[in-house]
């Protein structure tokens, strides 16, 4: 950089501080199972033009003269005094703020010390709405100081957002040991990730590791519909990004088609229910609590308990919104003792309720809701949990009713699955079938049969015959996304159904590896001679080739189905059309 620039650059930067140039924007983040909106992340922009190309170059030349805090202190701001401008429009979407943070400046004395709570309140804003999102594209030199820092934020209520997690300098050490509450997946993670089997798995991993953990995910930079369909599939909980919604000044949520659309993505999961425990919402079975105000007295709510048994915990709800739970066990023992009630009986209910609390989305499948809720503390693992709907309370769950909710579906299921390769049987392949031709979407079934397995059964026996067949499911399985189906007929017939229609290379593929893999079980002899001797069914000795699939299709890309039966006529037909073709 010349000179001639620096003092340029240095003269515009001193402006933009002086004159406090800036100007922020809020760019939705979304919940990625129903739309709504779940926080706003701040972003700045230049007020005045021709000062710097764009802001990472203003924030870059900060860093470099050592003004990084006084530009983030005037962005900081810019940011608080724009929502407090917006503060109707911000409570009324129950809405989080995400601020960016260096981390250079996190740790530093006069930046603790302008996120005070009172700077925050002179705003309108409690602390536990703000997300310090703290960048992981440039290296922390102290560790230590870093980390020290991040827990001092905590212990304040603040919440932290690990950002730009899949390139520079973002690790998987870091992550465990912060244990953020967001981690947001960088957008060159996100980019294309439906065509990238690496990409997707890497983010397939981190949403079990999310679950887990507790951490959520936010998926940046969604610009493609294809995009956004994976990310819902795969689990991710929140997203933004141009497809959903641009940043502007005003706070706005993403469009009604785009909410729509994610509603109906999920919808199509929740109704896959052979799926088991995987895809069955915590919605259906939520039970009731006690709901009361913050300023309510804790004599009037043991009053309240005292008279209905059936109560088995008490929310704290303001603006919709729960602030604070207890159980009715933990209740009544605050209150019992030499002192208990004398003590608390006055106070209002807010005094003595658990602050940190497990909630989850009401969509969120039984079975992550139970793996989060045994992830707690030992004194509070059988707690309840809060279910909440766009942000408010919607109701709760107890550990109880998750248990015996997945053994029910659990039984459900292994009924009507096939013992054998453990997938679903005919019953929800018929239902699924009717699904797909009556949801209108694109779609492809696909038929497989073996060909000349009677022979190898008979010759080489039944053991290796089913093994075989667990072959094919296994391949299947590995083929189909998370959103496809694949069921057993039954003996050596298998369906799968698909989302979209894919491609024939692929199918070949399939074919092409199940044969490698099954005919790995012939001995030397047959193997090279490609097929074996066997009595056909008048018992006349015959060669066999060695066993192959058959594999029918059908779809709705050129000639629609508009009923059940007709699929399956029509697969029929195909079968027996191919199967007559290849003798």
């Amino acid at each position: 950089m010349s000179p001639t620039q620096t003092t340029v650059d240095a003269e515009h930067l001193e402006t933009i501080i002086k004159d406090q140039l800036i100007t922020p924007v809020f760019q939705p983040i979304v919940s990625l199972q129903d739309g709504s909106v779940f926080g706003f992340e701040a972003l700045s922009r230049i007020t005045q033009d021709g000062l710097f190309a764009n802001v990472e170059d203003m924030f870059r030349y900060a860093e470099h003269t050592n003004n990084i805090w006084n530009l983030e202190q005037v962005c900081r701001r810019a940011i608080l005094r724009a929502i407090s401008q917006q503060k109707d429009s911000f409570d009324s979407y129950h809405a989080k703020l995400f601020i960016n943070v260096n981390p250079k400046v996190l740790h530093d004395d006069k930046f603790q010390a302008g996120f005070t709570r009172e700077y925050t309140s002179r705003y309108g804003i409690n602390t536990d709405r703000i997300t310090f999102e703290v960048t992981e594209r440039e290296r922390v030199q102290d560790e230590e100081s870093f980390t020290n820092a991040i827990n001092h934020y905590k212990l304040q209520d603040y919440q932290i957002a690990i950002d730009d997690v899949g390139v520079a300098y973002s690790g998987l050490n870091r992550i465990c040991s912060l244990t953020p509450n967001y981690i947001k997946l960088d957008t060159a993670l996100v980019r294309n990730v439906h065509n990238n089997p690496t990409k997707y798995a890497l983010i397939k991993g981190l949403v079990e590791f999310s679950v887990n953990s507790g951490t959520r995910l936010i998926a940046e930079g969604i610009e493609t519909q294809k995009e956004l369909a994976v990310l819902i599939d795969l689990g991710v909980q929140y997203g933004q990004g141009f497809y959903l919604a641009r940043p502007a000044a005003q706070l706005q949520a993403c469009n009604s088609n785009i909410r729509q659309e994610i509603q109906e993505r999920n919808q199509h999961k929740l109704s896959s229910h052979y799926q088991g425990i995987s895809y069955f919402p915590v919605r259906n079975i939520l039970r009731s609590a006690l709901t009361v105000s913050s300023d309510t007295k804790v004599e009037q709510v043991l009053s309240y308990l005292k008279k209905n048994e059936d109560i088995i915990g008490i929310c704290v709800i303001e603006n919709q919104q729960v602030i604070g739970t207890l159980t009715r066990e933990k209740f009544l023992k605050k209150l019992s003792g030499r002192y208990g009630f004398s003590l608390y009986s006055s106070k209002t209910i807010q005094h003595i309720t658990c602050k940190n609390f497990l909630f989850v989305d009401a969509n969120t499948p039984i079975s992550n809701v139970t793996k989060l809720a045994m992830k707690r503390e030992k004194d509070s693992l059988y707690d309840f949990i809060v279910v909440q709907n766009q942000n408010q309370y919607l109701g709760i769950v107890t550990v109880e009713d998750l248990l015996e909710k997945a053994m029910e579906i659990n039984i459900t299921i292994a009924k009507s699955s096939n013992p054998l390769t453990g997938l679903p049987g005919n019953l929800l392949i018929e239902q699924e079938m009717k699904q797909s031709v009556e949801s209108g979407k694109p779609y492809t079934i696909y038929y497989f049969d073996l060909d000349n397995f009677k022979a190898f059964n008979d010759i080489y026996g039944f053991e290796k015959g089913d093994e075989v067949i667990r072959i094919l499911a296994d391949i299947l399985k590995n083929f189909a996304t998370d959103n496809d189906f694949v069921g057993h007929i039954g003996g050596d017939d298998f369906v799968m159904i698909c989302n979209g229609y894919p491609t024939p290379e692929s199918i070949d593929a399939l074919r092409q590896e199940f044969e490698n893999r099954s005919h790995q079980l012939y001995n030397d002899t047959d193997r090279k001679n490609g097929y074996i001797t066997a009595p056909n069914r008048h018992g006349e000795i015959e060669h066999f080739p060695l066993v192959s699939v058959t594999i029918v299709s059908l779809s709705n890309e050129t000639l629609p189905f508009y009923n059940y039966d007709k699929v399956v006529a029509t697969l029929s037909h195909y079968k027996k059309q191919t199967k007559a073709a290849k003798h």
